[in-house]
């Protein structure tokens, strides 16, 4: 534990500022992914479109803010013991690259041949980011984007 702590005093401002924002994201997600319909938050996660959805007029993505969010996403989900469902992590990553006024879209897909007791259909989260996949690209593989919220670019 004192590991840990020394470890994330180390870190520069930003980076423990990212941890926190993070942190407060995943818990928010998790309230609101056990604690309320998905009807009800998902008009917050931004525009629905078909599919797994790819935002070609993005030329110029930044990626150091994508791997930062990726980096802090999975920092506080091992820190957590892999608490946070793909779902909660691709909304709370969604969440801070809309503050950081990138476009961006969380994708719902299925699996049916993958599904069991718990998960009939299979389900899994992902964020992209244009053509990058922010987190749950390994997951990804095989299952069938249904639907994108997308977030477009602000400023």
């Amino acid at each position: 534990m004192i590991t840990r702590i020394r470890k994330f005093l180390a870190l520069p401002a930003s980076r423990k500022k990212l941890l926190l924002e993070i942190t407060l994201g995943l818990l928010r997600a998790a309230w609101q992914v056990r604690r309320a319909p998905f009807q009800t938050y998902s008009k917050t996660l931004g525009r629905p479109v078909p599919g797994d959805f790819v935002d070609t007029a993005l030329t110029d993505i930044p990626v150091e803010p994508l791997r930062d969010v990726r980096w802090a996403l999975k920092r506080i989900n091992a820190l957590a013991g892999g608490r946070f469902t793909c779902l909660m992590l691709a909304m709370a990553g969604k969440r801070a690259l809309d503050r950081r006024g990138l476009a961006n879209s969380l994708v719902l897909g299925a699996r049916p041949d993958q599904g069991d007791g718990d998960d009939p259909f299979g389900a899994h989260a992902w964020l992209r980011a244009g053509p990058f996949v922010v987190i749950g690209a390994e997951e990804s593989v095989g299952h069938i984007p249904l639907v994108s919220y997308h977030s477009a670019q602000l400023g």
